[in-house]
C-alpha cells in the first residue's frame, strides 16, 4: 500500500544490536525492526493499550477489542488488482469480492480475536493472551515471524461504550520485538461514530525484519463491518463479517 511516512522520533534505549529503542510513528509513518526471521526464538508482540482516556469515560465504557487481521507468508499475492486505498467505493476485482465473501461465512479466517485465540506453537503462530473487557491492554504474539506475510492491528468499540473516538479511549498499538525495539502507533483523529479502527500494518515480507506502517483509517460512521485485509497487504473497511460477543472466547 503506497502511504506517506513520517519521521519517526527515536529514544535512546535499545538493548540489542540495531536495537530501535522506543519510537513514536507520526502520522503514516514507517519504522523497521530488523531481526533475523530464521531465529527461532525471536517473538513479536503486537499489543492495543488503552486507559479510558479520563474518569468520565471510563464510567460510560471503554471496553476495546484487539483484532488481529492476517495473511500468511503462503498466501502473499502480489499480482492482485490493488485497492490502493484505505476505503474501497464500488465493485472489487474478483479475486478480492470472492475473498470478502469467505470472510463472511467463516469469520475466523485469517483474523486472531476474541472468539479465535489462535495459537503459538501451531499455526496460525498468533496467540491473543485474552479478552479484556476494562481498560488495559491486549496482546498477541506472533512466534514465528518467517510465517507471516502481513498483519493489520485493528481495534472495535463495543456499542455500549456509547459515543466517544478511539483516540478519547486513549488507545494505541505497540509493537515490539522482545529485544530493545518497540514502535508505538497513537491515534491523531478523533472520529466519534467509528466502532472500527485499523491502527497500524506489520509488514512481515520485508528481508531483514519487518515495517511497521501507521494507517489509522476508520469504518463508515456506525458500521458494524471488520475491515479486510488482503494476500497483497492492502485493506479495506466495512467489507468484512460482521460478528457479536455472544459467549466464551473461542479458540
Amino acid at each position: 500500500m503506497d502511504l506517506p511516512s513520517s519521521p519517526d522520533a527515536a529514544r535512546p534505549g535499545g538493548s540489542g544490536p540495531g536495537a530501535l529503542g522506543a519510537v513514536s510513528l507520526g502520522k503514516g509513518g514507517q519504522a523497521t525492526i530488523a531481526f533475523d526471521k530464521s531465529d527461532a526464538d525471536v517473538t513479536v508482540t503486537a499489543t492495543l493499550e488503552w486507559d479510558g482516556g479520563s474518569s468520565e469515560r471510563r464510567d460510560k465504557g471503554a471496553d476495546l477489542d484487539l483484532y488481529a487481521l492476517y495473511v500468511a507468508a503462503d498466501d502473499v499475492a502480489g499480482d492482485l488488482d490493488r485497492i490502493g486505498s484505505k476505503r474501497t467505493i464500488g465493485r472489487l476485482p474478483h479475486e478480492l469480492e470472492d475473498l470478502s465473501y469467505d470472510a463472511l461465512k467463516n469469520p475466523r479466517a485469517g483474523a486472531v480475536y476474541w472468539n479465535h485465540l489462535g495459537a503459538a506453537d501451531r499455526a496460525p503462530y498468533i496467540a491473543l493472551d485474552g479478552d479484556a473487557q476494562v481498560p488495559g491492554v491486549e496482546t498477541v504474539r506472533i512466534t514465528r515471524p518467517d510465517r507471516q506475510g502481513f498483519v493489520l492491528i485493528c481495534a472495535y468499540s463495543a456499542v455500549g461504550n456509547g459515543v466517544g473516538s478511539f483516540k478519547s479511549y486513549g488507545a494505541r498499538a505497540v509493537v515490539a520485538d522482545g529485544r530493545g525495539s518497540t514502535v508505538t502507533a497513537p491515534l491523531y483523529e478523533a472520529n466519534e461514530t467509528a466502532y472500527w479502527v485499523a491502527i497500524a500494518l506489520i509488514d512481515f515480507t520485508a528481508p531483514d525484519g519487518i515495517v511497521l506502517t501507521h494507517v489509522e483509517a476508520y469504518s463508515e460512521s456506525h458500521s458494524e463491518n471488520r475491515p479486510m485485509l488482503y494476500p497483497d497487504g492492502t485493506f479495506a473497511m466495512d467489507l468484512g463479517p460482521v460478528e457479536f460477543k455472544a459467549g466464551p472466547a473461542g479458540s
